[in-house]
């Protein structure tokens, strides 16, 4: 049997190996996307932009970069990439040297001189796009990722300072890597000792009666609280909550005011943090229990208070003789509600309602998209049974949809030799896709290209909210067409990603790939909606790829998007791409091109007649889907529940022949020997216990 860590590898080198024999590139290449989709998909870096340098004469070396607006930290990526069949060590030597490598491009990234020695253009438009971070860069990072194991010697790891700011590096070992990808959870596993910080957490029991429930008072010296997001960053704060809206905000000017002017009564003045954790350890310190270590604390509600205490000490200025940078962190203190959830099936659940229900000082979205919504439920429960029609392999295969990170590998590792080979044969490793991956497809095709470039997290949550108001005005129409359609979408993104990748004029001069895929699709599919035509997602999707006259138009179009990308005077005097491309002025500016769409084929698209039957046979295909859904969909409600409906509509006055009564009647009398509803009686009776919530019926 091998060991956990080595077949881990294996697998990691393997699914590296076949990615880059596919798109015909570097296996580092591929490993720095792979695990990039990885951390990014986590909240942990967003917005990675890959963009390697190398110059061996001047010891530089760098393979991309992360500018976190939300921890003001410029994060310079490096890959160690080695293709071995054991596990190797990475010492604290090596870590040094590789930091030592992206601290010296990081220290040129402005220098003139160094600019003009770039021979690619695109390399000065990254070390240019990077140097417009400067200014408001309060720190800096080395990232490290890495195919070795740590050391288990290394404990911690110093590097000089960049630029005279506090320098971090952060490694991404094989162990981490692992975590990370069976952990999962939406959020990278992690731990924070309070007795090693402050001494321990003064808290108050609040609720004691359910074991897998608790919650606490606690008191948060705001020290602490400044010293454990310098440490975490972003990755404390719960997704739907990682949006700072900086001291404009009149709430964030209020709060920076009161720490300014009155610390020892900002714990009065501010609503203090809503909070989760999966695991609360206690300590006895001088005859007072405090909480001693939390796992995976998430704040769920408070971050403007959060990042605000943070960044206030550290801003230019003041208020008439005090100034910002002299702010007594020693005398503020907040209020924090702590909820230690230990069922892993009820975190994300009861985090959304938590972050609904809490009381802030700046209104937050519902956590609209979270793993339970019933979305995503319904999305992974089409993955699981609809099958993909042969395509070109000759093999039916479906797709597997990530509600949950690592479920995949979970699914595998519980399997014997045959079943994985049997299971991965059915869900090939190359059609899974996550949350995020979905909403990447799903936006672009929307075309929202600049809601897709802030973020894998951002677009996730930009998109929910839409999703969700949509999904509960109409469910149906995210039924058995609607998967089909988003498949079809999957393979078109990832499919321009290719063409893109291995056309030879991003070969010649690579760099922004990630923004010209989805303005690529995005300004293709307005061009074409501007003749009143679509993309045809049916020949994609019965097909499982693009033409090759869709995959040469897209070639040439992404060549078109990427010179007007990197171009100054289309951008309008914004010196980043990057940040261009995350702004509406961004897709205005495209949707302004005109283009000619020479290479398509007529299958490729449909014309305005198609596009309404189109419209009028995913009806059809979903009233069937939902026929055969509905039968198995009564079954998933509880005999209690459809009891409850009746009792509701029995106290509404409605008569016992009522369908709102007899149906639901009907399903809880199937459960004690009854008939099966019919199918067209299942449907009405998943209507009418829809129809009954919003009318203000409740089950627990």
């Amino acid at each position: 049997m091998m060991e956990p860590l080595l077949q881990f590898k294996s697998e990691l080198i393997n699914g590296v190996k076949l990615s880059a024999e596919k798109d015909l590139c570097f296996e580092e290449e591929k490993f720095f996307e792979l695990i990039s989709e990885s951390i990014s998909e986590a909240g942990i870096l967003d917005n990675i932009e890959y963009h390697p340098y190398r110059n061996s004469n001047k010891y530089m070396k760098i393979d991309g970069y992360s500018w976190n607006p939300l921890e003001r930290t410029l994060s310079g990526i490096i890959t160690d990439y080695e293709d071995n069949e054991d596990i190797q060590i990475i010492t604290k030597t090596d870590l040094v040297k590789l930091g030592k490598n992206v601290s010296r491009f990081l220290e040129k990234i402005d220098d003139e001189n160094f600019l003009d020695s770039l021979e690619e253009s695109t390399d000065r438009v990254i070390a240019s796009s990077m140097s417009s971070y400067l200014p408001n860069a309060l720190k800096f990072r080395v990232v490290v990722l890495s195919t070795r194991k740590l050391s288990d010697r290394v404990k911690k790891v110093a590097i000089e300072p960049i630029r005279e700011k506090p320098t971090s590096i952060e490694i991404w070992d094989l162990d981490r890597l692992k975590t990370l990808s069976e952990s999962g959870t939406e959020n990278e596993p992690y731990s924070i000792d309070f007795l090693n910080i402050c001494n321990g957490l003064n808290n108050l029991p609040a609720n004691t009666e359910d074991e897998n429930t608790l919650t606490y008072l606690c008191v948060m010296p705001g020290k602490v609280l400044s010293e454990i997001y310098d440490e975490f960053g972003q990755r404390l704060l719960e997704a739907n909550v990682r949006t700072f809206l900086d001291f404009r905000s009149s709430v964030n000017n209020g709060i920076r005011k009161a720490l300014l002017t009155e610390p020892e009564n900002f714990f009065a003045y501010n609503n203090g943090l809503t909070c989760t954790a999966t695991h609360v350890e206690f300590t006895n310190v001088g005859g007072v229990q405090v909480i001693s270590k939390l796992d995976n604390l998430q704040i769920v509600n408070g971050g403007q208070t959060t990042a605000s205490i943070y960044f206030a000490p550290r801003e230019k200025g003041g208020i008439g003789d005090k100034l910002y940078k002299d702010i007594d962190l020693d005398k503020v203190f907040v209020q924090m509600k702590l909820t230690v959830i230990r069922d892993e099936e009820k975190i994300e659940n009861l985090k959304s309602r938590i972050s609904q229900y809490a009381n802030t000082q700046n209104s937050i979205q519902k956590s609209d998209l979270v793993s339970n919504h019933p979305f995503h439920r319904n999305i992974e429960k089409l993955a699981l049974s609809i099958p993909m029609p042969a395509g070109e392999t000759g093999l039916s295969t479906k797709w597997f949809y990530e509600r949950a990170r690592g479920q995949y590998t979970t699914r595998i590792r519980a399997l014997t030799k045959a079943q994985k080979d049997r299971f991965m044969l059915e869900f090939p490793t190359s059609q899974k896709f996550s949350k995020t991956d979905m909403a990447k497809f799903e936006n672009t095709w929307r075309m929202k290209p600049h809601e897709v470039k802030k973020g894998a997290q951002a677009n996730l949550k930009l998109l929910g909210e839409v999703i969700s108001d949509e999904y509960d005005k109409d469910e149906t129409q995210f039924k058995h067409a609607f998967y089909r359609e988003l498949i079809a979408k999957a393979i078109l993104f990832k499919s321009a990603d290719s063409s893109i990748f291995k056309s030879n004029w991003y070969k010649s001069e690579s760099g922004f790939k990630a923004e010209t895929v989805t303005y690529t699709l995005a300004f293709l599919r307005h061009l074409l909606i501007q003749q009143k035509k679509d993309i045809n997602l049916s020949r994609i999707f019965q097909n499982q790829g693009i033409s090759l006259t869709l995959s040469k138009q897209i070639e040439v179009l992404g060549e078109f998007v990427r010179e007007k990308i990197l171009d100054p005077s289309f951008r309008g005097g914004q010196g980043n791409p990057s940040e261009f491309c995350k702004s509406p002025k961004g897709w205005e500016a495209f949707k302004a091109l005109s283009f000619d769409l020479d290479y398509l084929d007529i299958s490729d698209v449909l014309n305005s007649s198609e596009i309404k039957e189109k419209k009028e046979n995913n009806k059809d295909i979903n009233e069937a889907g939902s026929q055969i859904e509905a039968q198995t969909g009564i079954m998933d409600v509880k005999p209690e529940e459809w009891n409850a409906i009746v009792v509701f509509y029995k106290s509404k006055g409605y008569p016992t022949y009522h369908k709102n009564i007899s149906l639901p009647e009907k399903c809880y009398k199937m459960y004690i020997g009854g008939g099966l509803p019919s199918d067209k009686q299942s449907t009405e009776a998943l209507r009418i216990r829809q129809k009954a919530y919003s009318e203000g019926f409740d089950f627990i």
